[in-house]
């Protein structure tokens, strides 16, 4: 008798147990979190990145802000929408440790569009965390992946990450070419909705420390890769505006015709070379495997890129087109198109001589003629001068080399949107 009241009890109390599981499930009991990981139907895609080089560039020491005690507000233009999302941040190219005294991720204030200012929309503010973790010391060339966050982000929105630095750090590897205001304040005020004032040095328009942002989207979703040097970057164009031809035609291509959702990524880097040198970051072969073709659901590579291996180390044509065909090669390896644009006129500018101008010329008809790439962007013809096709037109560029905003503009809306069916 005893023994079967035993039994009654613990049945009695497995009962009592699944009971209240059920209604705390019911109830939104926040102790049974959602499951945010990857499933058949959705997996971690990358939504927005940058590629990170040396504070050497070209051998010479870049001047970069030092934070100590201070709390830097990173802004950032996402390019595909996802349920949940995770950030990496990287201290490659460093020779000492990151110390990170806490981080935080959250939606921009929109004062207008696109998004503006370094206010934070107060109740998407989420700790971001690392093994569980919320700080950090990241070791010389490491990186890490935060836990993911339980944050929704929409496509073309505008996402912030808040860093709180609490030790002297001085960067040694940047991203400069942000096209976005970064935001500094005194002391730790990661989860304030609005960064109080700090004066002179409060701002910057580099990246520092964030190099990828991956949301869980649609495992169908298709990721494009913009590889290049400045002109991919979108030197010179106005910040704040999502002006760089890559975000311009993000914002033509927010899916497919099937609706498959499509992010354009950006690994430009100002003065980068394709093959022949490493003086302002990793050579576009070089970091073609982490930059590209690690990626997932990577679909198509843009790729612009060659002029400064003419202008800087007077590569020859023939040097550039194995370049080429090497790209096409792994990328096809891969299960990946690759679209080549040709590159821009320089007449005017400081990489204007004759021996570089027949080379762009060799280049540039290979580019068309050749029908290695899988399509073929005319970048040079958009932006050529009619009167003087040698040179970009007067009012679309400020040197003769990089476009001006209107210029990237024109760039992006020329690009067919029927090559990524």
């Amino acid at each position: 008798m005893r023994q079967c009241w035993r039994h009654w009890r613990q049945a009695a109390c497995l009962l009592a147990a699944v009971y209240m599981l059920i209604q705390a499930v019911s109830a939104g009991n926040q102790a049974a979190a959602p499951d945010i990981g990857p499933t058949a139907e959705r997996k971690w895609v990358d939504a927005w990145a940058v590629s990170y080089l040396s504070t050497t560039v070209n051998g010479a020491s870049q001047a970069v802000p030092t934070f100590h005690n201070q709390t830097l507000r990173l802004n950032m233009f996402i390019k595909l929408g996802g349920a949940a999302l995770r950030v990496k941040l990287t201290n490659r190219f460093s020779t000492q440790p990151l110390v990170i005294g806490g981080a935080h991720v959250a939606l921009r204030r929109s004062a207008g569009s696109p998004a503006s200012g370094p206010d934070i929309v107060a109740e998407t503010d989420h700790v971001l965390t690392f093994g569980g973790t919320g700080t950090l010391k990241l070791e010389a060339g490491q990186e890490i992946w935060s836990d993911p966050v339980d944050l929704a982000v929409k496509q073309h929105q505008d996402l912030a990450v808040s860093l709180f630095l609490p030790e002297l750090t001085t960067p040694e590897a940047f991203h400069p070419t942000a096209l976005k205001t970064q935001y500094v304040a005194a002391g730790d005020h990661c989860g304030d909705a609005t960064l109080p004032s700090a004066g002179a040095g409060s701002r910057t328009t580099m990246y520092f420390f964030v190099s990828d942002v991956q949301v869980l989207a649609p495992a169908k979703s298709k990721v494009i890769v913009a590889l290049g040097d400045s002109i991919t970057d979108g030197a010179t164009a106005a910040n704040d505006l999502n002006a760089a031809w890559p975000d311009v035609l993000s914002k033509r291509l927010p899916a497919l015709q099937d609706g498959t959702p499509v992010g354009i990524i950006n690994m430009g880097i100002g003065s980068n070379r394709l093959v022949t040198a490493d003086a302002a970051g990793p050579a576009g072969l070089r970091r073609l495997e982490e930059d590209v073709l690690s990626r997932p659901n990577v679909s198509h590579l843009i790729l612009l890129e060659g002029i400064n291996d003419i202008s800087y180390e007077q590569a020859p044509a023939e040097k550039l087109i194995a370049a080429y065909e090497q790209v096409i090669g792994r990328a096809h390896a891969k299960g990946i198109k690759v679209i080549g644009a040709t590159l821009l006129p320089i007449q005017n500018s400081r990489k204007d001589t004759p021996v570089n101008e027949a080379t762009r010329q060799a280049v540039n008809r290979w580019i068309r003629d050749a029908h290695r790439f899988d399509a073929v962007l005319d970048f040079e013809k958009v932006v050529q001068d009619p009167q003087n096709p040698l040179r970009i037109r007067k009012d679309l560029t400020m040197d003769y080399v990089h476009p001006n905003t209107e210029g990237y503009r024109l760039l992006g809306e020329s690009v067919s949107l029927k090559l990524f069916e």
